[in-house]
């Protein structure tokens, strides 16, 4: 997971089945976001980066549809791989991928879909209004954000590293 600035070229990899992908704001520019192949199963919709329920953060039916798109992922292809993006890399992609790996694990393990996602992703800071959002929708009684609260209180800076980062890169206000 990672931010998408820098790619200008289509992903041609014919390895990678299923995308959860451009989880973006809605101003994103259209030379900043990357092409796919036609034969990859392709999930976008643009949104902010807030974690609060405002009308243009994420919401409900939009996770629902992620939800609905990753379970089609984990039953249709067990051995595909996914690829989660957002334009920084940071929120929105690592909330799509730690409720990904939720649904792949299964109920009640969703700590240990926590911890294979510390292994995966450096440094993740998943957006908790979409990992809430996930935890109601997939009915884990708060499991999945029990998970990531324990890890934001253990890092609680991770985010503004963040922040700091993507303002040294320009895509950050």
């Amino acid at each position: 997971m990672a931010g998408w600035g820098a790619i200008s070229h289509p992903l041609r990899r014919p390895t990678w089945c299923r995308c959860s992908t451009r989880l973006c704001a809605p101003t994103l520019r259209p030379d900043r976001v990357p092409a796919f192949a036609p034969h990859l199963k392709v999930f976008q919709r643009d949104f902010y980066d807030l974690e609060d329920a405002t009308a243009d953060g994420p919401v409900r039916r939009v996770i629902h549809e992620m939800v609905d798109f990753l379970q089609d992922w984990t039953e249709g292809a067990p051995g595909a791989r996914l690829l989660c993006h957002c334009h920084m890399g940071a929120s929105r992609s690592t909330a799509a991928a730690f409720i990904a790996l939720c649904i792949r694990r299964g109920k009640g393990m969703e700590a240990e879909a926590f911890e294979t996602f510390l292994r995966v992703v450096n440094k993740p800071w998943p957006n908790l209004r979409m990992v809430t959002l996930g935890d109601d929708i997939l009915q884990r009684q708060g499991a999945m954000v029990a998970a990531l609260e324990t890890y934001r209180a253990t890092y609680p800076r991770r985010i503004l590293a963040y922040r700091r980062l993507n303002a040294r890169r320009g895509i950050y206000q």
